[in-house]
């Protein structure tokens, strides 16, 4: 089951919306769940959700899968360049991207000191960092190498796609 929730993306003081994929007995047992968080979440599930209309397909994959786990897939803003500013997380140095306000420590803040405490109040979690990891691809994948080493106290693990670093 995929839950579409909103929440308040407060760097910015407007809305985004995350995906939460929860386990097909979610409903009927009472097991608790690691979390792993995605960057681009609107890309994770359902092609019509998807920027280009085909999405990674990661809810068949989990339904199939034996591990368990909840997916938080948190959206980014889609107004222009608002992806780039906040998945950047330091000032770019020459010739890439100089032009965009990094905004990356915001919403890295915003994750885990808004969205990950109502994930864990809200939904049968394993809330600690062992059991708690992070990924995305492209500048997601950036934003979860940054992560992982400037918020390891929360994320124990980082998937990072295609992350082009230059």
């Amino acid at each position: 089951m995929v839950i579409k929730r909103d929440f308040l993306y407060t760097p910015k003081g407007v809305t985004r919306r995350a995906h939460i994929y929860l386990p097909n007995d979610y409903t009927t047992s009472t097991e608790r769940y690691p979390v792993m968080y995605f960057f681009d979440g609107h890309n994770l599930f359902f092609n019509e959700d998807a920027s280009y209309g085909k999405s990674w397909g990661l809810k068949e994959f989990l339904d199939s899968w034996p591990k368990k786990m909840i997916i938080v897939g948190l959206e980014c803003g889609h107004d222009g360049d608002e992806r780039l500013s906040e998945y950047l997380p330091y000032k770019a140095g020459p010739g890439h991207f100089q032009e965009f306000e990094p905004c990356g420590n915001r919403t890295m803040d915003w994750i885990v000191y808004d969205v990950k405490p109502v994930i864990d109040r809200d939904y049968r979690t394993i809330p600690f960092r062992e059991c708690t990891g992070i990924a995305g691809s492209s500048m997601g994948g950036i934003m979860s190498l940054y992560a992982v080493v400037h918020y390891n106290r929360w994320f124990s693990k980082a998937g990072c796609v295609s992350s082009a670093m230059g």
